[in-house]
């Protein structure tokens, strides 16, 4: 595959995925920008991943970007999936929504630092199944889906759930 490599001592493929995964936290769309040294129909190369993936990993869409367009994540969506499914109508949502900023402690190795998490969701609906989150990546970065939760008023220490990112959004910049 014409994949293009970093210059210098140590040349690596250029491969970047936008954002990466918190520990724990499965991905179902996540995107992969690479970046090619000639020209290569886009059936081909999809073509040629697809052979080389491991089993699970799947090629859900593809498309080409110009050399000097510069993915920026936009925004990302979780899904949490509760243990107890009887969490879901404990959620606190309509109060979340009230609050004009609501700020965490987050303990860092240089000591602690105030987060307003309000600020960059974006959306909070749920199903029957599942609690779903989106977050937009604003200056001071965007919450982890644990402190929302948290916000919500689940107890992220106490309550079991599982974390899916379920969708990265790009826009250039």
């Amino acid at each position: 595959m014409p994949i293009a490599m970093s210059k210098g001592f140590n040349p690596h493929p250029k491969i970047s995925m936008p954002l990466a995964l918190g520990v724990g936290i499965c991905g179902e769309e996540e995107v992969l920008e690479l970046e090619l040294f000639r020209h290569e129909p886009l059936d081909l190369l999809v073509e040629r991943f697809r052979r080389q993936l491991p089993e699970g990993i799947n090629i859900i869409s593809a498309r080409p970007i110009s050399p000097s367009e510069k993915g920026a994540v936009h925004d990302v969506t979780y899904k949490i999936i509760f243990k107890n499914k009887s969490l879901l109508q404990t959620l606190r949502i309509e109060d979340f929504w009230k609050e004009d900023s609501i700020v965490i402690k987050r303990v860092k190795k240089t000591g602690q630092k105030s987060v307003d998490i309000r600020s960059s969701v974006g959306k909070i609906w749920k199903d029957d199944n599942a609690l779903f989150l989106t977050f937009r990546l604003t200056p001071e970065g965007m919450p982890r889906p644990e402190e929302v939760v948290d916000a919500l008023g689940v107890d992220p220490k106490k309550e079991l759930f599982e974390i899916v990112r379920t969708e990265v959004n790009l826009t250039s910049v």
